[in-house]
């Protein structure tokens, strides 16, 4: 393994109209010791051709084409395919900042950091909402992270693999999820509790696009069965790792809102047996928090949560601002 070499991984799906862009601004780094590695997941545009002729400019780049399997498997494939000593995902509707590579590398190169993350501007089609995080410069764990950060207000920041740069020999304990919709959500818990130190650098150096044929903006209802999946994990994580009761409090007031939304829907076969089992288990959790030390408030909520989940969930958004207080 290249101890100077850092990978890059970009999944690539449907987007020629934007990954010039994003390749470009990854040919512009001011750091040249890494290596491309393009998956093209099945394109049916023109994104496969582009991918080739930017690998026949540049030896950096290797392109590998694959039947459509989705981001997760993507990126998994890439990963198998690299050869750096850290690993940096860049999404292909995207672009970075010509000194994001060097930023990242300079700070965990010759550090005990397993992973640094940076700010990142959010972009909209007209630009009239477009907004930069303002994450400080810190230095805290990954369980803190689960513990205190990825619960709050955070853009995403702690969810995408974007924005990042991890050791290899993390990514090597962990895999995105195959075939499932927000795979995000699975992988990013599982990263974080394997990373004993994380570095928060506060330049801004990514620009996240925001598409509105973009995945997270044209999900059918039944794939957010697969949100219900990751939060449900996610609980059981917090639980078996002892993290914050409050915390694992706040995951199941998130899991209502998926699930609200599936139970409005008329699913049958296996999406209603997935559906019932959802049920279930937010039950079972909510007796099981009520004995945990938490404020009466937040008791009571479990009770009625436990009782009629998505009837208590359509109760809250309307009383949202009061129910925030408590969260």
């Amino acid at each position: 393994m290249n101890q100077n070499l850092l990978s890059i991984i970009t999944p690539v799906y449907q987007v020629e109209q934007y990954l010039p862009q994003c390749l470009d601004s990854i040919l512009a780094q001011t750091y040249p010791h890494w290596e491309l590695i393009l998956v093209d997941d099945g394109s049916k545009d023109r994104s496969g051709e582009i991918c080739d002729e930017y690998a026949k400019k540049d030896g950096r780049i290797r392109v590998i084409h694959t039947e459509n399997r989705g981001a997760g498997a993507a990126r998994n494939t890439g990963f198998a395919h690299a050869t750096g000593e850290y690993v940096v995902f860049v999404d292909s509707d995207d672009y970075i900042s010509e000194n994001m590579i060097e930023r990242l590398y300079m700070t965990i190169h010759k550090s005990k950091y397993d992973l640094v993350v940076c700010n990142f501007l959010r972009a909209y089609p007209d630009g009239k909402n477009d907004f930069t995080t303002q994450f400080p410069d810190m230095e805290i764990s990954g369980r803190e992270v689960l513990a205190h950060w990825k619960t709050q207000k955070n853009y995403g920041l702690w969810t995408v693999p974007w924005s990042k740069i991890i050791r290899k020999s993390i990514l090597d304990q962990v895999k995105f999820p195959e075939g499932k919709y927000f795979e995000d959500e699975f992988f990013s818990d599982q990263l974080f509790l394997r990373c004993d130190r994380v570095r928060v650098i506060p330049d801004s150096l990514y620009v996240n696009r925001v598409r509105t044929s973009s995945t997270m903006n044209s999900q059918k209802t039944r794939n957010y069965l697969d949100l219900i999946d990751a939060f449900q994990a996610r609980i059981e994580l917090y639980l078996e790792q002892s993290l914050p009761v409050d915390e694992v409090y706040k995951i199941l007031i998130y899991l209502l809102e998926p699930y609200s939304k599936c139970a409005s829907a008329r699913f049958q076969g296996q999406d209603r047996e997935r559906l019932r089992q959802a049920r279930a288990f937010i039950r079972k959790t909510s007796w099981l928090l009520m004995k945990k030390e938490l404020s009466l408030v937040k008791k009571g909520s479990l009770l009625a949560i436990g009782v009629c989940p998505s009837l208590t969930f359509r109760g809250a958004v309307r009383l949202r601002g009061q129910l925030e207080k408590y969260l």
